[in-house]
This record gives structure tokens, sequence and C-alpha cells, in this order.
């Protein structure tokens, strides 16, 4: 069912003031089509129920469905690296007692475990412990059970399935490793934030914030590290111009650092006294910086998952040799369809092509994503074309009836 611009406003005004969401309105449309069909509403008549007291499940259930909330154990293989070579070797030689980390956009809570292992394992005299956080009520219920199907186990390293137990068709984070993590509903656009850390973990979560939003997350996730603490985002959250941060390059990975005399964006120290922020010397060196359209489609190119655990192959990103290209690779559907959005989203662009090549495996829900894709391509006048020629590709694309699946 079509939903009227102002109606969309309204459902998106709702996701912003409850969970500071600002979302690709394609994104919301379809989300919000499903709710409604599945319930048997018009649209203003749903828009006039999550606008209610007596309609908080249902805009909860709307939060969840439009959210990110795609997850694993260890599913950042790389950055889970460089935690442990970066970050942990920092801590032991600042003889940290208790490091404190945060999961910010933890989702059913497969990445708090996650660090809480490796931690637990690297640092077993500095009791480190984990503050995770979500705006999901249904994704902490799922998170503080710790119980997950036995098919995450593949996922876990070796090393570190001493942490968990198999239970019949399950597993089970071992109390041990549990009680290292706190859970708490917390929405990044509200205020408050919690402060105090030496690592923060905020992986594909600034990517739905609108600028002036994500610019003031991310000065809460800031001034939320302790001097000299790390900042981890995901592949595709870039970050420019920020005041006392340096990035640090850990193999093909990016983490950031704040100074260790650091003071808040406003210039605000710890003692009360105020000075100015100072600016990083690679801030300094961005005169010549790329434009914005440029910037994005080049954030949207670095989108990427990593191989499965302890498969010996070389990982294959979603990346773009070309402004105008997106290389599909092992991406699940939803950071597809971020990838999509931002490089539709760039100013100019006439045309944008998807490479099935060097996918070894396309997920059916990718199917959907790509339909609404070349919707809203069509309406923005964006040519957007989907290309295949090994013959697993096409034969994927015909399936779903899809256009570049000719031979």
């Amino acid at each position: 069912m079509a939903i009227a611009r102002k109606t969309l406003l309204g459902l998106e005004k709702q996701l912003f003031a409850h969970a500071g969401l600002e979302l690709p309105s394609w994104i919301v449309e379809s989300r919000a089509e499903a709710r409604m069909s599945r319930l048997g509403l018009e649209p203003e008549a749903y828009l006039s129920l999550v606008s209610s007291a007596r309609g908080a499940s249902e805009l909860s259930a709307l939060i969840e469905a439009v959210r990110v909330g795609e997850t694993r154990f260890f599913r950042h293989a790389p950055q889970v690296d460089a935690v442990l070579e970066v970050v942990v070797p920092s801590l032991r030689d600042q003889q940290i007692r208790s490091p404190r980390v945060w999961s910010a956009g933890c989702a059913t809570g497969e990445e708090p475990y996650t660090l809480a292992l490796v931690l637990a394992k690297a640092l077993p005299t500095q009791s480190p412990t984990v503050l995770a956080t979500d705006v999901s009520r249904e994704a902490l219920a799922t998170a503080r059970r710790a119980t997950y199907p036995s098919a995450a186990l593949e996922h876990i390293p070796k090393t570190y399935r001493a942490g968990v137990e198999r239970r019949g068709d399950e597993i089970v984070v071992r109390r041990h490793v549990a009680e290292l993590v706190t859970f708490e509903e917390k929405n990044l656009a509200a205020p408050d934030q919690p402060r105090g850390f030496h690592l923060v973990w905020c992986r594909n979560v600034l990517i739905y914030f609108g600028p002036e939003a994500k610019e003031r997350v991310l000065a809460k996730l800031v001034d939320a590290l302790e001097p000299g603490g790390y900042l981890f985002l995901g592949y595709s959250e870039t970050l420019r111009d920020v005041p006392g941060l340096s990035s640090i390059r850990h193999g093909d990975q990016v983490l950031w650092q704040k100074a260790r005399d650091a003071q808040s964006r406003d210039g605000q120290q710890r003692d009360g006294q105020t000075r100015p922020p100072s600016r990083p010397a690679e801030t300094q060196a961005r005169a010549s910086s790329p434009s914005l359209e440029t910037a994005r489609l080049e954030a949207a190119a670095r989108l990427e998952t990593e191989p499965r655990p302890e498969v010996p192959r070389p990982r294959r990103p979603l990346t773009a040799k070309k402004a105008s290209t997106l290389h599909l690779g092992e991406a699940d559907a939803r950071t597809l369809e971020v990838a999509l959005e931002t490089a539709l989203a760039g100013a100019g662009l006439e045309k944008l092509t998807v490479d099935f090549d060097a996918a070894d495996f396309v997920d059916d829900d990718v199917a959907p994503v790509l339909r609404r894709a070349l919707s809203s391509a069509t309406a923005s006048g964006v040519r957007l074309e989907l290309r295949a020629s090994r013959p697993g590709a096409q034969r994927w694309l015909r399936r779903h009836r899809l256009p570049g699946g000719d031979p």
C-alpha cells in the first residue's frame, strides 16, 4: 500500500523521537508497510496507533523492524584481532585494574559477549567489565538470556569455546563470562550517556543517524572514552575533523584513539578548566580532502563482512573500484541495504552498478532489497544495473526475476 508523504514523515518523526533513528524514507516505508499489512491497518490509522500511548508496543515493534539486528559471535574478526594486538597491550602496560568497555548498539548480545570472552582470557588479572546498551527491549531480553542456537558455536574460535557450554540444541554463555556483561536499555540520541570507558565498540550504528544526530552521538562516544581510550566503528563509518582523536591502522582496519590529554569537544576538561580543543595532525592535513559525494561513496564501498571463522580464504568485501560500482561479497541484506542507500544518496550520481561476481553465496533475502533499490533508483533518476557474468550469479538473478541474469 502507498504511504502518503505526510504520513511517512509522521512515522519518521516517531522513530526519531523514541529511538533517535534517522533512516532513509524507503527503508521506513518498506518496514512500516509490512507491519501495517500484519495488523490490517491503513497508513493513517497505523500512524495514529504508534503516536498514542496504547501503541507503545507496536512502536517498539516498528523500531525493532527497522533497526540493524544482524550480528553473530566474532563477526568482525579483524577488529577483534585489533583489540588483542593494540588495545590489550595498552591496557596491560597501563596496569588498569578494571578496564571498562562499552558495547553501544549491542543487539542480541553476541558482540559484548565476544568482547567479554576475549578480554577475560587476555586480561585474567585485570577484571574487565562490559556495559552493553541497545534501544530494543526485545533484543536485550535475548541478550540477557545468554542462550543461542547451537549453530552459533561454529563462529566461536576453538580458543574461546571454553567460555560457552552446549545444552542440546543451544549454547549458553558460561556464568563467569556472562557476569562480566551488564545490559541496559539506552537510546544513543538521548542526552545522558555513560562515561569512563577504555574501549567503546559501536559498529554499524552511526550509519542510521542523519548528519546532525550523527555528530551529536559521535561526540558522546568520544566523551565516553577515558584519555588514551579506543573507539571502534563499522567499516563504512569514517571520521572526519574530530578533535582529540587520532587514527591507528592495524592491517586493513582503522581504529581511533583519544589523546591522552584529551578534553571533550566543547573544551571542558575533567578538572573544570577549559582550553581550546586541539586538532590532530591528521586533521590539519585534510585541506585537499575529497568531496562529500566521493566520501559518502567511498564509505559505502568499505562495507564488508569477515571471512567465516577459521576458514583460510581471502576476505571479499563490498568494495568499489569506481565510485559507481559496488562489488557484492558476503554482505547480509541489511548491510547491502545501507550501502545501496548511501550510494544512491550521492548528489549527481547517474549510474550505479552492483557486481555479483565476487560473491560465493547470496542469501534470498537480498532479492527484496535489490527490488526496493531498483525502484528507489528509478525514482531518483539513477540507473541501477545488476551485473553478473558467472553462471551461478546469473541463475540467482533469474530465479528472483531480477535484471542482469541473462547469460
